[in-house]
């Protein structure tokens, strides 16, 4: 699967190129991100499954950190790609 930045980076060019760019193109790149975006928010959900069994543990400190980060750059990630996604899709 594409990583998000990549995706991210399509989508710009495919904003930039509004006028070169087909219609296909664009719904191709819409399902990519809609796809990306479900695959995670799925990531994100079984990180803070984790995350909950594990609260209070002090043996697993570094996992819970560890896992309070991936959670927080998810949360970035998923950010900027629906903001690009929503952008790309009202350019249809």
């Amino acid at each position: 699967m594409e990583d998000v930045t990549s995706l991210c980076a399509r989508i710009r060019v495919l904003l930039d190129q509004r006028n070169g760019t087909s219609a296909d193109d664009v719904e191709h790149t819409l399902t990519d991100g809609y796809a990306r975006a479900l695959a995670l928010e799925g990531e994100r959900l079984r990180a803070q499954e984790r995350l909950h069994a594990l609260a209070g543990s002090a043996d697993h400190v570094d996992e819970l950190s560890a896992l309070k980060v991936r959670v927080a750059a998810i949360d970035e990630q998923l950010a900027e790609l629906r903001g690009l996604l929503g952008v790309l899709a009202a350019s249809l």
